[in-house]
Formats: C-alpha cells, structure tokens, sequence
C-alpha cells in the first residue's frame, strides 16, 4: 500500500490578528464611557430630563458595544490556535458587531415609546428654580 503525506502541502488559517494595545485602549473608553452613562442616567431621573436619559441609555448601548468588543478580543486571543475554526476568529467580531447592532435597535425601540409617552403625557421639567440660582442644585 502507498502512503501520501500532505505536511509540506499544508498551512494554517489564522488570519486573527491580534493587538493588545487596541484591547487596553478599549478598557480605558469602556471606562469612561461608563461612568458617563452612569451620571447621565442618574442626573437624568433626579431632574427628570428625557434628553439625559436618552443620552445615558445611547450611552448604555456603546458600554455594551465596548464590552462585546472586549469579549471579542479576548475569546479571539483565547481559541487563536484553536483548528475547529478554518479561517480563525476573526468572524466572532462580526457577530458581535450584529448583536451591538440589535442592541441599539432595542434601545431606540425603547427611548421612542418612551418619547411618545412624553408626548401624551408631559412631565413638568425643573429647569427655572430659585434652588438653581443658589448652586444648590440637588435640593430640589
């Protein structure tokens, strides 16, 4: 019986390329990006702005974006070598491209049901209070 062997005709698949930096940078926006959302959403329900809480829950949507990002990078580093994917991870950021992509649709889902509720039934907005002109702005 004849035996053919295919090492020298073979190569890998890996086209992930990974890039620490690019991780550590994500981080650190994450971060911020958090504690952004985090003061936007609060300071939006303490003065009963619809413009903070949308702009906290868009926020929300980009620290989800960032964490699947982050997912991505690590889950791409971890299975890099791994042979059950021929072409690499490098697929797994698209995905989670889609999944950011679905959040935000949800998120303005939500933010124009809210809106429209806003609309039939307005909230009194404190924007013209003596307690403003004092810079005691939490003692409303």
């Amino acid at each position: 019986m004849h035996t053919i062997n295919l090492n020298k005709w073979t190569h890998k698949h890996n086209f992930t390329v990974l890039n620490g930096t690019a991780e550590r940078r994500s981080m650190q926006v994450l971060i911020i990006t958090a504690i952004t959302m985090i003061v936007e959403i609060i300071a939006g329900f303490i003065f009963g702005s619809m413009a903070l809480l949308a702009d906290g829950w868009h926020m929300a949507t980009h620290v989800f974006a960032f964490m699947l990002m982050i997912f991505t990078y690590k889950y791409a580093k971890k299975h890099a070598q791994n042979g059950d994917f021929t072409f690499g991870t490098g697929k797994v950021s698209a995905l989670g491209g889609f999944a950011s992509a679905v959040a935000l649709a949800t998120v303005a889902l939500m933010m124009s049901v809210e809106s429209i509720e806003r609309i039939l039934s307005p909230k009194v907005i404190y924007y013209n209070q003596s307690n403003f002109n004092n810079n005691n702005w939490f003692a409303c």
